[in-house]
């Protein structure tokens, strides 16, 4: 496939995330596929391996109420995508919700193979993130 192919794959990811349309989703995933969450310890849910994890991974998670792709580009084999991130944090099975909203930035890398993502390494603004969400506070960071 050739990169205009690997760039649709990634779009349409990105609305079924939009969409919450988990049949979509799941398709666009290599059975063995694994997605990492750069700078997240496994242990904390930064490594997902195989399409079904990936799923499971997903019904726990809501729709966010923004997802834009600012920037997209790829070859062959591999696309990127910097997106803008809007949803409320309502919590994992490892960090407690606060049911707050916010908004940031990420850039996912993908490796495409026969047209179904093979990896994706996702780079998000964590911290940013958890301030928002008031997980995290300012001022202790600063003192």
């Amino acid at each position: 496939m050739g990169a205009q192919d690997n760039m649709k794959i990634v779009q349409d990811l990105a609305q079924a995330i939009r969409d919450h349309d988990e049949r979509q989703y799941g398709e666009l995933f290599a059975e063995d596929a694994v997605i990492r969450a750069a700078g997240v310890p496994s242990a904390l849910g930064g490594v997902i391996q195989g399409r079904e994890q990936i799923l499971q991974n997903f019904r726990q998670l809501s729709a966010p109420t923004g997802l834009e792709i600012r920037t997209i580009f790829g070859d062959d084999t591999h696309v990127c995508a910097v997106e803008r991130l809007s949803a409320t944090f309502h919590g994992t099975q490892y960090l407690r919700g606060t049911g707050r909203p916010y908004t940031t930035y990420q850039c996912n890398v993908f490796r495409i193979e026969g047209g179904r993502i093979r990896e994706q390494t996702m780079y998000t603004n964590w911290l940013d993130v958890y301030v928002q969400a008031a997980l995290v506070s300012l001022d202790l960071l600063r003192s």
